[in-house]
């Protein structure tokens, strides 16, 4: 199911540090930390399978935040390091939305700036990853954003995809907001007034130099499969004719329509859901094309009728296509 998703191999020194302070051994840990070096890409399914081990070994139901509280710059190599040389919180986020692929290449990644702040989500266009991976990674990113700011800086709201835990309430002490649960993404959101939250260790000069060295690890990155990247470049042919549907894709593939199901599921990936971020990327990326008008954009994305785009738009950004377009311009022109 996880088959083409890693994470960096300096997160295993997360586990390492952390099963040290429990006091406790598991040998499959310290033998992934030795096979792997830092700047090593693993798979998720060994990621996922130490958790499990750590979860089993440590009697505490909500171990993932615990582990992921244990965050230091070093367990999430370049990128941690040149977030903390970046001038303030927003700028750090930014960054990290542009690089999280480094340390996190999991499910798709999308970022909103809004009038409630700045929300980072992850999907599960590729599968549901999981409580312990999902609560790690994020108390991890909640915790950095402390040690960048030296401050307490608490999130507007978090939710997780996976079913309501028995102890909510640990959870809303542990991030100070409120937190849901079974929502069809992984989010987490800053109030805008943080983003302006200086950093302690801001240094331009090494920002650049670490973002110099990024962009060449983001480039050698091993891109999605074949399959994946034709799917996806089939599904935006298909909706500039109308609504995609799986057969008409399935055409263009020239696979039967059986084929490509049974493709789909050796990969833990869903059509609609596929379809459903494709458009939400292209949105936005049609919304800062200030010649294309709303009408446009809904045809390009498929859709008969500019108020089913809306709809749709105002489902996966909780505001309506014209609104988000005007701070994006708001946003460009600060």
């Amino acid at each position: 199911m996880f088959k083409g998703l890693f994470i960096t191999g300096s997160m295993l020194g997360l586990l390492g540090d952390f099963v040290q302070e429990q006091g406790i051994s598991i040998p499959e840990v310290d033998e992934a930390i030795v096979q792997y070096g830092s700047q090593s890409r693993v798979s998720f399914q060994l990621w996922s399978g130490l958790l499990e081990k750590i979860s089993v070994a440590v009697a505490d139901p909500a171990v993932g935040l615990a582990i992921g509280s244990r965050v230091a710059p070093r367990h999430v190599g370049v990128l941690g390091y040149l977030v903390l040389s970046c001038q303030n919180l927003g700028e750090a986020l930014a960054r990290f939305a542009r690089y999280q692929r480094l340390v996190y290449d999991v499910n798709p990644f999308n970022v909103r700036v809004d009038e409630k702040g700045m929300e980072l989500s992850w999907g599960i266009e590729y599968g549901k990853t999981g409580a312990l991976a999902d609560e790690s990674s994020i108390a991890a990113l909640f915790s950095f954003v402390r040690i960048l700011t030296n401050q307490p800086l608490y999130p507007s709201y978090v939710s997780f995809v996976n079913p309501t835990p028995d102890n909510l309430q640990y959870y809303e002490e542990f991030f100070h907001c409120p937190v849901k649960f079974e929502d069809d993404a992984t989010r987490v959101c800053f109030p805008l007034e943080y983003l302006s939250a200086p950093l302690l260790h801001s240094d331009p000069t090494l920002l650049d130099l670490l973002s110099q060295q990024a962009e060449t690890l983001l480039l050698v990155l091993p891109k999605a499969d074949a399959f994946e990247e034709k799917l996806q470049q089939v599904i935006v042919q298909c909706l500039h004719e109308g609504e995609p549907t799986l057969p008409a894709v399935s055409a263009h593939l020239a696979l039967s329509t059986r084929t490509l199901q049974r493709r789909l599921q050796e990969r833990g990936l869903v059509f609609q859901d596929i379809l459903e971020h494709t458009r939400r990327e292209l949105a936005i990326r049609y919304l800062e094309d200030k010649s294309l008008s709303l009408t446009d954009i809904a045809l390009l994305l498929g859709y008969s009728e500019q108020s089913a785009f809306n709809r749709a738009f105002k489902r996966w950004y909780n505001q309506p296509p014209k609104a988000y377009r005007k701070l994006l311009l708001l946003k460009k022109k600060g």
